[in-house]
Protein backbone atom coordinates (compact mmCIF):
# COMPACT_ATOMS: atom_id res chain seq x y z
CA UNK A 1 0.00 0.00 0.00
CA UNK A 2 1.25 3.49 -0.97
CA UNK A 3 1.98 6.08 1.75
CA UNK A 4 3.82 3.97 4.62
CA UNK A 5 5.84 7.38 5.91
CA UNK A 6 1.94 8.45 7.01
CA UNK A 7 0.53 5.02 7.23
CA UNK A 8 -1.12 4.20 11.04
CA UNK A 9 -2.23 0.48 11.97
CA UNK A 10 -5.06 1.17 14.43
CA UNK A 11 -5.18 -2.82 15.44
CA UNK A 12 -1.70 -2.30 16.83
CA UNK A 13 -0.85 1.29 17.85
CA UNK A 14 -2.45 4.11 19.93
CA UNK A 15 -4.22 6.50 17.53
CA UNK A 16 -2.77 9.51 16.85
CA UNK A 17 -4.58 12.72 18.39
CA UNK A 18 -3.07 15.94 17.55
CA UNK A 19 -5.36 16.99 14.75
CA UNK A 20 -6.28 19.83 17.22
CA UNK A 21 -5.93 23.11 14.90
CA UNK A 22 -6.26 24.36 11.17
CA UNK A 23 -9.08 22.71 9.84
CA UNK A 24 -8.30 20.90 6.68
CA UNK A 25 -5.72 23.27 5.88
CA UNK A 26 -6.47 22.67 1.86
CA UNK A 27 -4.60 26.61 0.74
CA UNK A 28 -1.57 25.80 2.52
CA UNK A 29 -1.41 21.94 1.61
CA UNK A 30 -1.32 23.38 -2.00
CA UNK A 31 1.84 25.56 -1.23
CA UNK A 32 3.58 22.78 0.70
CA UNK A 33 2.67 20.29 -1.97
CA UNK A 34 4.31 22.04 -4.59
CA UNK A 35 7.79 21.76 -2.53
CA UNK A 36 7.34 17.93 -2.09
CA UNK A 37 7.18 18.28 -6.72
CA UNK A 38 10.18 20.41 -6.41
CA UNK A 39 12.07 18.25 -4.47
CA UNK A 40 10.44 14.83 -6.22
CA UNK A 41 13.91 14.05 -7.76
CA UNK A 42 15.06 13.69 -4.37
CA UNK A 43 12.41 11.48 -3.66
CA UNK A 44 11.31 7.89 -4.04
CA UNK A 45 9.09 7.80 -7.24
CA UNK A 46 6.01 8.24 -6.85
CA UNK A 47 6.65 11.06 -3.65
CA UNK A 48 4.66 8.05 -1.59
CA UNK A 49 5.58 5.35 -2.96
CA UNK A 50 4.62 1.87 -2.24
CA UNK A 51 7.46 0.07 -0.02
CA UNK A 52 8.61 -2.94 0.87
CA UNK A 53 7.79 -1.96 4.80
CA UNK A 54 11.67 -2.38 5.50
CA UNK A 55 12.76 0.20 8.18
CA UNK A 56 15.70 1.58 6.31
CA UNK A 57 13.41 2.46 3.53
CA UNK A 58 11.33 4.33 5.57
CA UNK A 59 14.09 5.86 7.15
CA UNK A 60 15.09 7.26 4.36
CA UNK A 61 12.06 8.65 2.74
CA UNK A 62 11.43 9.86 6.62
CA UNK A 63 14.81 11.52 6.31
CA UNK A 64 13.88 13.28 2.90
CA UNK A 65 10.41 14.45 3.67
CA UNK A 66 12.26 16.35 6.80
CA UNK A 67 14.24 18.11 5.01
CA UNK A 68 11.09 19.51 3.41
CA UNK A 69 9.62 20.31 6.29
CA UNK A 70 12.80 22.51 7.12
CA UNK A 71 12.63 24.50 3.48
CA UNK A 72 9.30 24.77 4.56
CA UNK A 73 9.74 26.11 7.91
CA UNK A 74 13.10 28.12 7.19
CA UNK A 75 11.32 29.86 4.56
CA UNK A 76 7.90 30.47 6.25
CA UNK A 77 6.41 29.75 2.79
CA UNK A 78 2.92 29.44 4.23
CA UNK A 79 3.91 33.50 5.78
CA UNK A 80 2.41 32.69 9.32
CA UNK A 81 3.34 35.94 11.31
CA UNK A 82 4.52 33.97 14.69
CA UNK A 83 7.36 31.23 14.28
CA UNK A 84 5.83 28.81 16.56
CA UNK A 85 2.55 28.73 14.69
CA UNK A 86 4.60 27.93 11.49
CA UNK A 87 6.30 25.30 12.67
CA UNK A 88 3.27 23.60 13.88
CA UNK A 89 1.48 24.30 10.76
CA UNK A 90 4.20 22.94 8.54
CA UNK A 91 5.18 19.60 10.86
CA UNK A 92 0.67 19.18 10.30
CA UNK A 93 0.89 19.48 6.61
CA UNK A 94 4.07 17.37 6.02
CA UNK A 95 2.68 14.56 7.94
CA UNK A 96 -1.13 14.53 6.34
CA UNK A 97 0.75 14.95 2.90
CA UNK A 98 3.61 12.33 3.04
CA UNK A 99 0.24 9.93 3.08
CA UNK A 100 -0.46 10.62 -0.61
CA UNK A 101 1.12 9.47 -3.55
CA UNK A 102 3.13 11.49 -6.41
CA UNK A 103 -0.37 11.43 -8.90
CA UNK A 104 -1.89 12.97 -5.72
CA UNK A 105 0.55 15.40 -5.06
CA UNK A 106 1.35 16.63 -8.51
CA UNK A 107 -2.63 17.43 -8.75
CA UNK A 108 -3.16 18.75 -5.38
CA UNK A 109 0.31 21.11 -6.29
CA UNK A 110 -1.17 22.28 -9.63
CA UNK A 111 -2.39 25.96 -9.43
CA UNK A 112 -5.13 24.65 -12.28
CA UNK A 113 -6.63 22.28 -10.00
CA UNK A 114 -10.42 23.19 -8.82
CA UNK A 115 -10.77 23.87 -4.94
CA UNK A 116 -13.03 20.79 -4.92
CA UNK A 117 -10.51 18.36 -6.09
CA UNK A 118 -8.43 20.25 -3.48
CA UNK A 119 -10.95 19.98 -0.80
CA UNK A 120 -11.15 16.03 -1.71
CA UNK A 121 -7.53 15.35 -1.46
CA UNK A 122 -6.52 17.00 1.60
CA UNK A 123 -9.46 15.32 3.14
CA UNK A 124 -8.13 11.83 2.16
CA UNK A 125 -4.87 13.00 3.39
CA UNK A 126 -6.16 14.08 6.86
CA UNK A 127 -8.17 10.79 6.57
CA UNK A 128 -5.15 8.36 6.24
CA UNK A 129 -2.60 10.14 8.20
CA UNK A 130 -5.32 10.03 11.36
CA UNK A 131 -6.70 6.37 11.63
CA UNK A 132 -9.61 7.49 13.88
CA UNK A 133 -10.61 10.26 11.50
CA UNK A 134 -10.64 7.75 8.64
CA UNK A 135 -12.73 5.38 10.41
CA UNK A 136 -15.07 7.64 11.64
CA UNK A 137 -15.58 9.05 7.94
CA UNK A 138 -16.04 5.30 6.54
CA UNK A 139 -18.27 4.17 9.71
CA UNK A 140 -20.16 7.24 10.87
CA UNK A 141 -20.16 9.63 7.67
CA UNK A 142 -20.37 6.97 5.02
CA UNK A 143 -22.78 4.44 7.21
CA UNK A 144 -25.04 7.67 7.31
CA UNK A 145 -25.08 8.48 3.97
CA UNK A 146 -25.89 4.90 2.94
CA UNK A 147 -28.60 4.35 5.65
CA UNK A 148 -30.24 7.61 4.46
CA UNK A 149 -29.63 9.01 7.83
CA UNK A 150 -28.47 13.04 6.11
CA UNK A 151 -27.33 14.66 9.39
CA UNK A 152 -23.89 13.74 11.16
CA UNK A 153 -24.05 15.61 14.51
CA UNK A 154 -21.58 16.16 17.64
CA UNK A 155 -23.26 13.32 19.16
CA UNK A 156 -22.77 11.06 16.97
CA UNK A 157 -18.99 11.64 16.96
CA UNK A 158 -19.20 11.23 20.67
CA UNK A 159 -20.53 7.83 20.23
CA UNK A 160 -18.31 6.99 17.99
CA UNK A 161 -14.86 7.86 20.30
CA UNK A 162 -17.03 6.59 23.33
CA UNK A 163 -17.48 2.86 21.16
CA UNK A 164 -13.11 2.64 20.04
CA UNK A 165 -12.32 3.80 23.76
CA UNK A 166 -13.05 0.51 24.22
CA UNK A 167 -10.04 -0.94 22.09
CA UNK A 168 -7.80 2.30 22.21
CA UNK A 169 -7.61 3.28 26.04
CA UNK A 170 -5.75 6.64 24.95
CA UNK A 171 -9.18 8.14 23.96
CA UNK A 172 -10.15 8.06 27.35
CA UNK A 173 -7.25 9.71 28.67
CA UNK A 174 -7.36 13.18 26.70
CA UNK A 175 -8.20 15.73 28.59
CA UNK A 176 -11.83 17.38 28.82
CA UNK A 177 -10.21 20.23 27.04
CA UNK A 178 -8.32 18.15 24.12
CA UNK A 179 -11.30 15.97 23.51
CA UNK A 180 -13.40 19.11 22.94
CA UNK A 181 -10.53 20.50 20.20
CA UNK A 182 -10.05 17.18 18.50
CA UNK A 183 -14.27 17.38 18.07
CA UNK A 184 -14.25 20.77 16.97
CA UNK A 185 -11.55 20.11 14.57
CA UNK A 186 -12.97 17.30 12.53
CA UNK A 187 -16.35 19.24 12.31
CA UNK A 188 -13.95 22.17 11.18
CA UNK A 189 -12.54 20.17 8.30
CA UNK A 190 -15.90 18.36 7.59
CA UNK A 191 -17.35 22.16 7.03
CA UNK A 192 -14.35 22.97 4.57
CA UNK A 193 -14.14 19.68 2.82
CA UNK A 194 -17.58 20.30 1.88
CA UNK A 195 -18.80 16.98 3.40
CA UNK A 196 -21.58 18.67 6.69
CA UNK A 197 -23.02 21.82 6.73
CA UNK A 198 -21.87 23.80 9.58
CA UNK A 199 -24.97 25.59 10.46
CA UNK A 200 -27.31 22.77 10.42
CA UNK A 201 -25.21 19.23 10.23
CA UNK A 202 -26.77 18.07 6.61
CA UNK A 203 -24.74 15.58 5.32
CA UNK A 204 -23.63 16.98 2.43
CA UNK A 205 -23.29 13.91 -0.53
CA UNK A 206 -19.70 13.89 -2.49
CA UNK A 207 -19.54 14.20 -5.78
CA UNK A 208 -15.75 13.63 -7.25
CA UNK A 209 -14.45 15.09 -10.06
CA UNK A 210 -13.87 12.75 -12.44
CA UNK A 211 -10.02 12.84 -12.22
CA UNK A 212 -10.03 12.96 -8.51
CA UNK A 213 -11.97 9.91 -8.85
CA UNK A 214 -9.38 8.52 -11.56
CA UNK A 215 -6.58 9.12 -9.15
CA UNK A 216 -8.36 7.32 -5.82
CA UNK A 217 -8.88 4.60 -8.35
CA UNK A 218 -4.80 3.98 -7.44
CA UNK A 219 -5.80 3.34 -4.06
CA UNK A 220 -9.79 2.17 -3.77
CA UNK A 221 -10.25 2.17 -0.44
CA UNK A 222 -9.84 6.15 0.01
CA UNK A 223 -13.82 6.14 -1.47
CA UNK A 224 -14.47 4.81 2.19
CA UNK A 225 -13.62 8.54 3.40
CA UNK A 226 -16.78 9.64 1.69
CA UNK A 227 -20.63 10.03 1.65
CA UNK A 228 -20.90 8.54 -1.34
CA UNK A 229 -22.29 4.73 -2.93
Amino acid sequence: MAGSYGAENPQNDRYRLSFTVGGLLAPQGRIIAALFVGNEDRLASPIASSMSGEAAANNELGERVAGIRKQAIDGNVLSIRTESANTRIVREMVKRLSTLTGTEIRHLSDDDTPVTDLQALMWVAMCRYYAVVGEFANEVLRDHYLLGNMTVTREDYDRFILSKSMWHPELEELSNATACKLRSNLFKALDEAGLVGKSDNTLLPSLLSKTVTDILEERPESFQFFPMR
